[in-house]
């Protein structure tokens, strides 16, 4: 019977032994008092390490913040920037030296021509033996010298069109944002991520949870259930813009409706052909690019 109840005792998963154990409601494991206190040191060690993680990621932000130019996506961007005038200042190099090369060949050549016509010219002179076709011939032969000094016909500068860089671009992400406020017959639904309004054909608002006022941000949406003749606007509005039924008409107001509407904030509305959309009974996927400017 003794060893039987020993056996039932709940044991320290250090030391194994029983004596005034202790359950950490963390871990659910059992510790014996001087084995719980080594526990808890240990938690300790790992608040002071989340801390000090803590602590750099707050500095680093700091940093971010202070001098936007320590970014490592715009150091990423001045990496690509050096890669490209190495680049390019190496394929003019190479590029001037092919010239040199050639034009010293050219103006080789019509240094020897010009030799040759300035003995053609100092011997009519000295001879006293020349006519109008001579005349004719020399001034000829000077200006097509002249023309081929100034541009050769020999050698041209082409663009290759096979590009030299890559041109660096910016993918932006889908913005991570919830629905938060309501002004109508709609209800907000898992955890923001829905919105259902009645039946009924009053105009609701919907606002998101965040407030915008710089970068460029996409905004993805699922329309389950629209039928065609119902309308749906998709936009930005000023965050100090009272919220009710037709907000979408005010001067801060800038978007789309699957009705061909886009509205440009204070210069009203346009409606256009071009920009309207016939929704089905099926899910239909909208992306709102917004590109804010402070």
């Amino acid at each position: 019977m003794a060893s039987s109840t020993i056996s039932s005792k709940l044991l320290c998963v250090i030391c194994n032994k029983g004596k005034g154990s202790f359950k950490c409601e963390g871990c659910s494991q059992m510790f014996c008092p001087k084995h719980s206190n080594h526990h808890r040191n240990e938690l300790s060690k790992q608040l002071e390490e989340i801390v000090i993680t803590h602590d750099l990621i707050q500095q680093t932000l700091i940093q971010q913040i202070e001098d936007p130019q320590q970014h490592p996506l715009l150091k990423k961007i001045n990496q690509w920037e050096r890669k490209a005038i190495t680049k390019i200042r190496k394929a003019a190099e190479e590029a001037r030296n092919k010239l040199l090369i050639t034009t010293t060949e050219h103006t080789t050549n019509i240094k020897q021509k010009l030799k040759n016509l300035s003995n053609e010219l100092r011997q009519g002179q000295e001879d006293n033996d020349f006519i109008e076709t001579d005349l004719q011939q020399w001034t000829q032969k000077l200006e097509e010298l002249e023309k081929e000094l100034h541009n050769p016909t020999t050698v041209a500068i082409l663009e290759d069109s096979t590009p030299l860089i890559t041109k660096i671009i910016i993918a932006y992400h889908d913005t991570y944002d919830v629905f938060e406020r309501v002004c109508g017959n709609a209800q907000i639904k898992e955890n923001g991520c829905l919105i259902v309004k009645d039946g009924s054909t009053d105009q609701a608002e919907i606002r998101g949870k965040n407030e915008y006022n710089i970068g460029r941000h996409k905004f993805s949406f699922q329309i389950e259930q629209l039928t065609s003749n119902e309308w749906i606007f998709f936009g930005i509005i000023s965050k100090s813009e009272p919220m009710r039924a037709y907000s979408f008409s005010s001067g801060s107001s800038y978007g789309w409706s699957n009705q061909g509407e886009i509205y440009i904030g204070v210069t009203g509305q346009k409606d256009s052909i071009k920009y309207r959309y016939e929704f089905n009974e099926e899910k239909q996927d909208i992306e709102l690019m917004c590109d804010f400017i402070y």
